[in-house]
């Protein structure tokens, strides 16, 4: 990859979340501020981590930034204060959502960072310390370089692509083999309805399916940390439903520099709008994902083909 020095940028992305931190951690239990949809809600805490992020970032590197309080704001903008709903957001989250410039077409960088500034925030809010920070660098459509952040655990994971994962600093362990009888899943959301548009009575028989063959499941309320601790062995495997690129562009590359591999419900690459990633140790995400296609969707959102066909419902 020519003309970006990822191991410097990394550096860089470090030494945001670095002063970001203590921002966050000031203000564990921070009451919501933003009512952004039903069931979701940002605090002035989301709001001012991001800002925060946002200045430094773009101080240092120059390039533009895209996150989940404010969208993308290009070097020289101002970020527009308001939620981006799913009408006024921008093409880095999928087919629904455009930038267009002032000749109508679409603007997308070719290099930018992507920003969840407090992944949990429900958790957040009430003090529970599954809450983290989320900082990446996408090149080309490919994510070069992630920072998870955990003020609250005191745990860090970072990841370079062709570099391999570390954990506090450390090379991370690698993954350990499946072991029904100990391997933890993560499992996303089962009864929010923000988290794409998939039917709870899917998620719930797709649980079901799941602990067949591994029954010690979990729920943290992070998809970051979900995907971190994928990444670093302590879940053997995760499914998530967000279809937004802030939420998982930093555990995707973090699970695939320790070994992992990270899809779609339909075994491809995930993209941005997909309401469905299922990640894990190599031979974990295969039976992951066999009972991931077992399960019918049935007829509350569209048909169990579409969902083939496009890895989740956008």
């Amino acid at each position: 990859m020519s003309g970006l020095d990822t191991r410097a940028l990394l550096a860089v992305a470090e030494a945001a979340v670095d002063e970001a931190e203590t921002t966050f951690s000031a203000a564990v239990g921070a009451e919501p501020e933003v009512i952004k949809s039903p069931g979701d809600f940002a605090t002035e805490a989301d709001l001012t981590v991001e800002r925060q992020l946002r200045t430094l970032l773009t101080q240092y590197t120059g390039l533009p930034v895209h996150g989940e309080e404010f969208g993308t704001v290009l070097p020289g903008e101002q970020p527009v204060e308001r939620i981006p709903a799913d009408d006024m957001a921008d093409g880095l989250d999928g087919p629904r959502r455009r930038r267009k410039n002032q000749t109508g077409t679409e603007e997308l960088p070719e290099t930018y960072w992507v920003v969840d500034p407090i992944d949990g925030t429900a958790n957040y809010a009430v003090g529970n310390p599954f809450a983290c920070i989320l900082v990446s660098l996408v090149h080309q459509g490919d994510i070069q370089l992630s920072v998870t952040e955990m003020p609250l655990l005191g745990k860090r994971i970072t990841a370079r692509r062709g570099h391999g994962l570390f954990v506090d600093g450390h090379p991370a362990r690698p993954m350990p083999p499946s072991d029904p009888g100990v391997t933890q899943i993560s499992f996303g959301s089962i009864l929010s309805q923000r988290r794409g548009n998939l039917p709870i009575s899917y998620r719930q028989d797709m649980l079901n399916e799941i602990g067949k063959s591994y029954p010690r499941m979990r729920v943290t309320g992070s998809v970051g940390i979900d995907l971190a601790f994928t990444a670093a062995g302590v879940f053997g495997g995760t499914v998530t439903f967000s279809p937004n690129l802030w939420d998982n562009a930093a555990g995707i590359l973090a699970v695939q520099e320790n070994g992992g591999v990270a899809t779609d419900f339909a075994g491809n690459p995930w993209k941005p709008g997909v309401s469905g990633l299922v990640a894990g140790e190599p031979e974990v995400h295969a039976t992951l994902l066999q009972h991931i296609q077992s399960v019918p969707i049935g007829t509350a959102a569209r048909t169990a083909q579409d969902v083939m066909d496009r890895g989740g419902i956008r």
